[in-house]
């Protein structure tokens, strides 16, 4: 399986929003800003944990990059196990090191400090309930 297109929601301050992006195991990728036209500023995408809509990091980079570097984060857990924002503490306690790692390893490429709507677990409650 692989990255299909799809819409997913993100969790905003106002309530669940709608967008249009790339989905897989459990984690939604979009693009929110393109390349500079002379390549100064890279591309930014974000990835989403689609049972939350609660952004997991920003990857700044090209379309292979972005890609590659958001399927590793997808592989290293089950996203769909959890739709709780604290509930890949009792499913995965490692993830957050597992994604530091990854991130470590692009420093230029990922930003995890970038949080949607500061973890408000009604609009995430409400995003699950959406989906299941």
């Amino acid at each position: 399986m692989t990255w299909q297109p799809a819409k997913f929601k993100l969790a905003w301050i106002t309530g669940p929003h709608e967008i249009e992006g790339y989905v897989f195991r459990g984690l939604g990728l979009h693009m929110t800003a393109s390349a500079s036209p002379k390549g100064r500023r890279l591309a930014r995408w974000s990835l989403t944990h689609l049972n939350t809509g609660h952004r997991v990091a920003i990857i700044n980079g090209d379309v292979r990059t972005a890609f590659s570097i958001a399927y590793e984060i997808a592989r290293c857990s089950d996203w769909e196990a959890f739709t709780a924002l604290g509930g890949w503490k009792n499913t995965d306690p490692d993830l957050p090191a597992k994604i530091d790692a990854i991130a470590a390893r692009f420093p230029k490429n990922v930003d995890r400090n970038a949080g949607h709507g500061g973890g408000d677990e009604e609009i995430a409650s409400k995003i699950a309930l959406e989906r299941a």
